[in-house]
């Protein structure tokens, strides 16, 4: 643990895109405010960032974006952002540049400020998947970078032999997601929802931006009707993100005539219940992303979804090195839940799929043991307690 407080004034800029990254960096901010009350904070971020006292030039939501092509449909609103918070950097001089996740922005931003600034230190924390795809992206942040903070232990040596200095810190899930911790129980859950806590519920994960409602919501609500008619004992429960996505999905329920579904067969609870609605759901249906591994730390099968724009998904496909998309899979090497992607992402592969888990309980327990295998891929070590120790350490402050 970090005990020294210190009070030499000094600004760190940070720049976050991504929901899940905005609340790490919160923690983040937390920790380094409790050891350099004086320290500035300020950059790109979200909600969770601004209340632990971090001033904001622009929202992360700018860079929520998903796609090749619409990317370049946005790219004026991103260079403009891009250019304000670089001029930001030059006028100001932080003492760092704390870059965190979202890949496809922060690492031509972090060539940038190299460019413009030579000695400011740059810690990038987070990784981009460059061992996942695009693996030359390596070489921009050898050059560019100080440090990366690394949330997989095979990240470390992965970098170290390239030539970039990196330390694995830990990774944010595994203290959030103790196996032994228990959220609210199911009954409790189940009474606040309305639902039978003896008959099977499926979460819904259906994406957390318009475009990923927009591409899932046909085969997610035509394979709930489906199996509503067919076992009218499965609870299936929707979790959303904010307000523009319960927008969305309900404009998708009235567009594809499901408006009768909705608080029969279908309920929906907000963001900050869904990790009791993954502890309760007999299965999950998620799309691709960090929900999987949330859900693969808790034991929870799931089958995993993507559809997104066509010609982005075939560029994708020149460039993709690793087999899978879900993180179940790729810790583990192997396929233990099924990966319905772009073409598979349909309602008849939902269904088929948990036909078979709900007709084979001893399926159902065996996948629950092999994902909790995934926990052992993440190591130990308290993510914010390192993190902090090494950002203090570059800006002087430890």
């Amino acid at each position: 643990m970090l005990e020294k407080k210190v009070s030499e004034r000094k600004s760190l800029f940070i720049s976050v895109g991504d929901p899940s990254a905005d609340r790490h960096a919160a923690k983040l901010i937390k920790s380094l405010k409790e050891r350099a009350p004086d320290l500035e904070i300020w950059g790109m971020g979200g909600v969770a960032m601004e209340q632990q006292g971090a001033v904001l030039m622009h929202n992360r939501a700018a860079l929520a974006i998903v796609g090749i092509f619409e990317v370049l449909r946005d790219l004026p609103q991103l260079v403009k952002v891009r250019d304000d918070l670089l001029r930001s950097i030059i006028d100001r001089k932080p003492g760092a540049v704390l870059l965190m996740d979202s890949g496809g922005f922060n690492i031509g931003f972090a060539t940038e400020v190299r460019k413009k600034v030579k000695d400011v230190p740059i810690i990038y924390f987070i990784s981009p998947q460059v061992w996942g795809s695009r693996p030359w992206r390596i070489n921009a942040l050898k050059d560019a970078v100080t440090k990366m903070l690394v949330i997989f232990p095979f990240e470390e040596a992965l970098y170290r032999s390239q030539g970039v200095n990196a330390r694995f810190v830990g990774h944010p899930l595994t203290l959030h997601f103790n196996p032994a911790q228990r959220f609210s129980s199911k009954e409790e859950f189940c009474k606040k929802h309305n639902l039978d806590p003896s008959r099977p519920i499926v979460g819904v994960f259906p994406g957390s931006r318009r475009g990923e409602i927009r591409a899932h919501s046909d085969a997610v609500l035509h394979g709930i009707n489906w199996l509503r008619q067919e076992r009218p004992e499965i609870q299936f429960v929707v979790a959303i993100t904010n307000d523009v996505v319960r927008q969305v999905f309900n404009e998708e329920v009235d567009r594809l005539g499901f408006s009768l579904l909705m608080g029969s067969t279908i309920k929906t609870i907000s963001s900050d219940e869904n990790d009791d609605l993954m502890t309760h759901s007999t299965l999950l249906w998620t799309k691709s992303g960090t929900t999987t591994l949330e859900a693969a730390l808790l034991g929870k099968p799931m089958l995993i979804f993507y559809r997104g724009f066509f010609i982005s998904y075939l560029v994708l496909l020149c460039f993709k090195i690793v087999k899978f998309v879900g993180w179940p899979n790729l810790l583990n090497g192997e396929e233990l839940v099924p990966e319905l992607i772009q073409l598979d992402c349909r309602a008849e592969q939902l269904v088929r799929y948990t036909r078979d888990w709900l007709d084979v309980p001893g399926l159902l327990a065996e996948t629950t043991a092999e994902l909790k295998v995934a926990r052992s891929h993440l190591g130990e070590g308290d993510f914010t307690d390192n993190a902090a120790e090494e950002v203090l350490a570059i800006l002087g402050l430890n």
